[in-house]
């Protein structure tokens, strides 16, 4: 297929994704409302530029795209329809703990190698104080 001359289909593509982003914001918000903040203003950045970097792609490309955004956005409304939610067994996202820091997939991996940068450095310390050890022994053996 060809490019659409019209530039129709990426406008129409990156309205259902800036859609999609709109409608499911409360999500990304729910467990760090400062980063989501800022995912919401890359996705909406993201849309306006998809459309000149994207306008020269086949058709058919948009086609699959809108099709898929625009089934994605109708799942996304449905599922946020209450009767929807209590049929499915979906729940609220719990709101964070007031004064506690929100806990999402950054902070866990920053954690997890702030914990092996200690580990590693005990591990470093116990091996410099077994070799002074070593040290200190073969100077006490070579003053005998």
């Amino acid at each position: 297929t060809v490019a659409d001359p019209y530039v129709i289909m990426p406008v129409l593509s990156a309205t259902t994704f800036l859609l999609m982003t709109e409608v499911g914001k409360e999500q990304m918000m729910a467990s760090d409302p400062v980063r989501g903040q800022t995912m919401v203003n890359v996705f909406r950045a993201l849309a306006v530029a998809m459309v000149p970097m994207t306008m020269s792609f086949n058709s058919a490309v948009f086609v699959y795209w809108t099709t898929n955004n625009s089934f994605s956005l109708l799942q996304a409304v449905l599922l946020k329809q209450p009767a929807l939610k209590k049929a499915f067994g979906i729940w609220d996202p719990p709101k964070p703990i007031p004064g506690q820091e929100p806990k999402n997939i950054f902070d866990e991996v920053k954690n997890m190698m702030n914990k092996k940068e200690k580990e590693t450095n005990a591990l470093a310390a116990e091996r410099i104080k077994a070799h002074n050890e070593i040290v200190e022994q073969q100077k006490k053996v070579k003053m005998a």
